[in-house]
């Protein structure tokens, strides 16, 4: 079984080897460049297009929305790219960590990785689909306009691109982004998700092994073995999960940034638009990003949430029923839980559903402020 037939991330795994992101070839390598330079082009063409759409506040907000997303978008996309061999060995490691547990006597634990991976892969196809379809909106929209204009404002500095042929050019280009932006946006959320319902499965099976220790019909040194045997388990959760943090800590400090400007800034814009085809257009941006929000800090949360059942199911060990020597070594798996296990948003807040909060509040605040300022 390859990093591909896993399930939790197969989906993105085999979508960045096709496009050489991931585990190029020699003959492959051109892919990642032929898929991110074109977009990379089209995200310098928007910001000249907003620069001169700085004294028509609607326009120029709307736009910046899609410069943002998109930009977005190529700093995932880059970020994988520069730090391929970081990501493939951390799927490697994924790979064998799962392979443990599905080669493994433990049933229950097989039956939780299987659930893990379903989970992962219908949130990746329901990602995939949703953004596809959200893209194909934003294709369609200028169709309903009585001025010409682009899906994604975009401008060269002396091309008039409302003009034909300009514009039927450009309009055509832009109908692949549904299919191009869809693989470089959601892939990222997706495998971050499953990477993530990966940890929290194993911090489930952790839960399960501790509460199968005790009983009379255990010896002495059965349950040591086992209490050693979820150590070490232990030991490689924290890993993974270090890991993992090391990988997506900066960038999704720097979405946090991103999403809460544009959520504030799409806001504002619904404050002061009249068209209803770009209040519904921009309804439908603010859903994306809060739902793409969600799923980060939902999902690293719930590592956080399970990390806490693991020191409760410590707790709930019959210690007193065993040795000296056993009851010292459940301090040292009773010492390591008290260590919060959790994504940290450029390594100084952690990714819970406490700080998706607080992030939601300082965007709505800086948008009551800007909205008092303006009078609008």
């Amino acid at each position: 079984m390859t990093i591909e037939d896993i399930g939790l991330v197969g989906i993105n795994v085999r979508m960045w080897r096709h496009l050489a992101v991931l585990y190029p070839t020699p003959g492959s390598s051109w892919r990642k460049f032929a898929f991110v330079l074109p977009v990379t082009a089209m995200n310098l063409m928007q910001f000249v297009y907003l620069l001169r759409m700085w004294g028509d506040l609607p326009a120029f907000i709307l736009n910046m929305f899609f410069f943002s997303a998109i930009f977005n978008a190529l700093m995932r996309t880059w970020l994988v790219i520069i730090k391929r061999r970081q990501f493939e060995e951390f799927l490697g490691q994924l790979a064998t960590l799962f392979h443990s547990i599905l080669d493994s006597t433990d049933e229950w634990g097989r039956g939780i990785l299987r659930r893990a991976e379903r989970e992962a892969r219908n949130l990746a196809i329901l990602n995939l689909s949703a953004s596809f379809l959200d893209i194909v909106g934003a294709l369609v929209s200028p169709l309903f306009r009585e001025e010409r204009a682009h899906p994604f404002g975009v401008a060269l500095p002396g091309v008039s691109m409302t003009s034909s042929p300009v514009y039927e050019v450009i309009y055509l280009a832009q109908l692949p982004t549904p299919l191009l932006l869809s693989m470089m946006y959601m892939p990222f959320v997706s495998l971050f998700a499953g990477l993530a319902i990966f940890g929290k499965a194993m911090l489930q099976i952790l839960v399960h092994r501790l509460g199968q220790i005790g009983g009379e019909e255990q010896s002495e040194e059965e349950r040591f073995q086992r209490l050693a045997s979820c150590i070490a388990y232990h030991t490689q959760v924290m890993r993974y999960v270090w890991q993992l943090n090391k990988l997506v800590a900066n960038i999704v400090a720097v979405e946090a940034i991103i999403f809460g400007s544009i959520i504030c800034s799409l806001l504002f814009c619904l404050n002061i638009i009249t068209s209803p085809t770009q209040v519904i257009s921009i309804v439908m941006y603010i859903l994306t990003m809060l739902y793409v929000l969600f799923t980060y800090y939902n999902r690293a949360n719930e590592i956080c949430l399970e990390n806490n059942r693991v020191a409760e199911a410590v707790y709930n060990v019959p210690w007193y029923e065993a040795g000296t020597r056993f009851r010292k070594t459940l301090l040292i798996i009773l010492m390591q839980t008290q260590h919060p296990m959790e994504i940290r948003v450029g390594n100084v807040y952690p990714m819970t559903l406490a700080m998706f909060q607080s992030l939601l509040n300082a965007s709505y605040s800086y948008f009551t402020m800007l909205r008092g300022v303006t009078g609008k």
